[in-house]
């Protein structure tokens, strides 16, 4: 017993605890080197990045959280199946669909164009705009499904919702509105529950290199992009310069963390006196919720129909709606070289089986109060910056002698798919009756023959749920692929970020639709066959 314990942890504590555990502990020779952190310190466009990125990360995620409740407050139904579309498009994707949307010969335009009859776009910045408003826009489109989910998923677990529920009868029956009950009582309880994700979300947007080389300013840039410019100079001093600035960067984050929850916690009377005022009686509705879901639905939509549209468009002229001429340019160049297709094709699905599967051997192997360590695991991976850990991967591959191999872009890609996985699926695998068990051995049926012919299609919406954002999350990876690839490897990201630089606005855009078919592919299959097996009628 003692020997199947301790096999079953070791899935989970290689790809996992191991992998992100060494990887930090390898960037502790950077805090050593004084002179790449006034290297940095002096960099000219450091400070200037700096303020970037605090707006953009700030605004995003304040503008993300407030949506996400306004949307959750009016809504009457689960949320939580249609935010499957959202989660699966991939942030890069979002971008570059984004910037076709925005820009001065994007839709957008040619719809002004159309109705106003200009016959040359017009000369406003709107892709890589100096203040970082595309940016911060892309960053809101992509994180408030993210905590709309999050809030959602809250909502419609089974030991909560009965206890929601009695707290707003309650509530009502004091007097309190549906929308003064929803501030005063479900509120309080909500966001505590959903701090990791908020802290992901104002992480990711103030490290993120892919989206804001693609749509976010230039001059200067953002400080993760200044940060990866150094990474990956062949200048060992600009290449120090870089760690350093990783190290002053995550040191940023984490203490505006440590001062926002300082602040929180000092104005813990406010924001009581704030939540618990006088009973609003006023039948009050939030017709918002509706309106606001909706316009995410439209604007998710028109940016895969242009991306689709322009990845067959041959000459566009402005302001025309549709394309003069079609062509196949784009998808005969992405056919002819197919590396970059199958390279994350291959990663995502060997990533999100052997994720699947160390998760699935703790979770049967191991008792539930040892959760909480792969869980703390888990956060880190998810909010620590991903410079951060892909720069201490890179120092740990190079260590190993692996770096350029197809085992460094299988590490590197399957450390956040395990966080992603486990998060997911540790809640309802340990929510699994244990008296289904009982019975099964009742009658004298094998453990194995119990978990595959019982528990596990039981449990297959969750499973295969898990395993279509694990799937989505290792298409999505650019930071570490890039460092762990050495130029030997190339994925869609790694590629669709490249041809951004250029002006093929047709080859970019099968990029971003192959970015987004297959998540999107990933998650419609997990939905259809993680219908139930057995029904009621």
């Amino acid at each position: 017993m003692l020997h199947m314990t301790r096999l079953g942890a070791l899935p989970i504590t290689t790809l996992l605890l191991l992998n992100l555990a060494v990887s930090l502990v390898l960037i502790a020779p950077v805090l050593t080197d004084a002179q790449a952190f006034q290297a940095f310190l002096a960099h000219p466009q450091a400070w200037g990045g700096l303020k970037l990125t605090l707006t953009t990360s700030i605004i995003s995620t304040a503008l993300s959280l407030g949506l996400a409740v306004l949307i959750v407050m009016g809504s009457h139904k689960n949320l939580t199946a249609e935010t499957g579309f959202y989660l699966a498009v991939p942030h890069l994707a979002l971008a570059i669909g984004l910037g076709f949307l925005i820009a001065p010969t994007g839709l957008i335009a040619r719809l002004i164009g159309t109705a106003l009859g200009w016959t040359t776009p017009p000369q406003w910045v709107t892709v890589q705009d100096p203040y970082g408003a595309a940016l911060t826009a892309a960053l809101v489109l992509k994180e408030t499904p993210f905590l709309v989910w999050a809030l959602a998923s809250l909502l419609n677990r089974d030991d909560l919702k009965q206890l929601f529920a009695g707290h707003m009868k309650v509530a009502r029956s004091l007097g309190h509105s549906s929308i003064s009950a929803w501030i005063a009582v479900l509120l309080p309880q909500l966001l505590p529950r959903i701090i990791w994700p908020i802290i992901a979300v104002f992480v990711y947007g103030a490290t993120v290199v892919d989206m804001a080389i693609v749509i976010g300013p230039t001059q200067p840039p953002v400080l993760a992009n200044i940060i990866w410019t150094d990474l990956n100079d062949g200048e060992p001093l600009n290449n120090a310069r870089g760690g350093a600035g990783v190290i002053l960067l995550s040191s940023m984050i984490i203490s505006l963390l440590l001062v926002v929850g300082l602040f929180l916690r000092l104005g813990r009377p406010l924001r009581r006196f704030l939540f618990l005022g006088y009973p609003s009686t006023r039948k009050s509705k939030n017709p918002l919720s509706g309106q606001i879901w909706g316009f995410w639905r439209g604007v998710y939509s028109l940016i895969f129909i242009f991306i689709l549209v322009a990845s067959i468009s041959g000459l566009y002229s402005y302001p025309g709606l549709l394309p003069d001429t079609f062509v196949s340019k784009g998808w005969s160049t992405l056919i002819a070289n197919p590396r970059p297709l199958v390279t994350s094709f291959v990663l995502a699905l060997s990533t999100a089986a052997a994720a699947i599967a160390a998760s699935i051997a703790w979770l049967e192997s191991q008792p539930v109060k040892r959760d909480a360590v792969i869980l703390a695991a888990c956060g880190a991976a998810l909010c620590i910056p991903a410079l951060m850990i892909a720069l201490g991967q890179y120092r740990l591959f190079l260590q190993l002698g692996i770096t350029g191999t197809a085992l460094a872009m299988f590490l590197a890609h399957v450390l956040p798919v395990t966080a992603y996985i486990f998060v997911m699926l540790q809640g309802p695998y340990r929510a699994y009756d244990p008296r289904w068990q009982a019975a099964a051995q009742g009658l004298l049926s094998s453990r194995m023959s119990f978990l595959v012919k019982i528990k596990w299609p039981m449990l297959k919406a969750p499973i295969l749920s898990a395993a279509a954002v694990g799937f989505a999350v290792s298409i999505a990876q650019y930071v570490p692929a890039q460092l762990a690839s050495a130029g030997r490897f190339t994925t869609l990201p790694m590629e669709a970020v490249t041809l951004s630089s250029g002006g093929n606005r047709t080859l970019i855009a099968t990029y971003a639709v192959a970015l987004t078919v297959l998540p999107l592919a990933a998650f419609l299959l997990a939905s259809f066959f993680g219908r139930p097996r057995w029904s009621d009628t």
